[in-house]
């Protein structure tokens, strides 16, 4: 599952972008390291966000998105919910929920709650992508340590620029290593999530 939605927003970076401006900017966090096997409180938190992903219409529209709150992401531009991002980036909100539309231009949703102890937990559906998985892909749980926002980002040098908003478990996470994650195809392998790319 993993592999296709790197595919997608490879995809997405290729054909759609918005240019960013600023330094890179690192929002780090003690916490844990990311599991899809959680425990506990934080299973029955990552159930009570999973339970309101599974309430959303399945033939969800950008503007349906929008109009819920979410933060949304349509060809490459942000067509909702830019307040809510902002107050959650800045750490005035907990919780936001994140929509973005596949090439089939079915819905991926992922809802990321800032956890009181540091770190993200993020629930993954994929459910309406217009693609097919088994149904543990479905959805899929993780926890991050940072989330670090990539402005004027670049695949390459002089290449397109874009915003990436990256989850990851390293604090020092910046545009070069984040860079030579994605050309190696290694995220999977340090646990780099990029939950959006405008």
């Amino acid at each position: 599952m993993k592999k296709k939605l790197l595919a997608m927003l490879l995809a997405v970076v290729m054909v759609c972008g918005v240019s960013g401006c600023g330094k890179d900017k690192t929002d780090a966090t003690d916490g844990q390291q990311v599991t899809a096997e959680l425990d506990g409180e934080m299973k029955k938190e990552a159930d009570t966000l999973q339970k309101a992903l599974e309430g959303y219409a399945a033939d969800l529209t950008a503007e349906d998105a929008a109009a819920a709150g979410m933060y949304t992401i349509h060809n490459g531009a942000v067509v909702g919910g830019q307040e809510n991002w902002d107050a959650f980036a800045a750490g005035k909100t907990d919780e936001i929920i994140i929509c973005q539309f596949s090439k089939n231009d079915g819905a991926m949703l992922d809802s990321v709650k800032r956890l009181a102890g540091g770190g993200y937990l993020v629930v993954t559906d994929v459910t309406r992508d217009g693609y097919e998985y088994t149904e543990k892909e479905d959805y899929t749980r993780n926890i991050y340590e940072c989330m670090t926002i990539l402005d004027d980002f670049s695949l390459e040098e002089g290449g397109t620029a874009y915003t990436v908003c990256v989850l990851s478990n390293e604090k020092d996470m910046n545009a070069d290593t984040f860079r030579t994650y994605w050309n190696e195809m290694t995220m999977d392998a340090h646990q780099v999530y990029p939950l959006f790319i405008l």
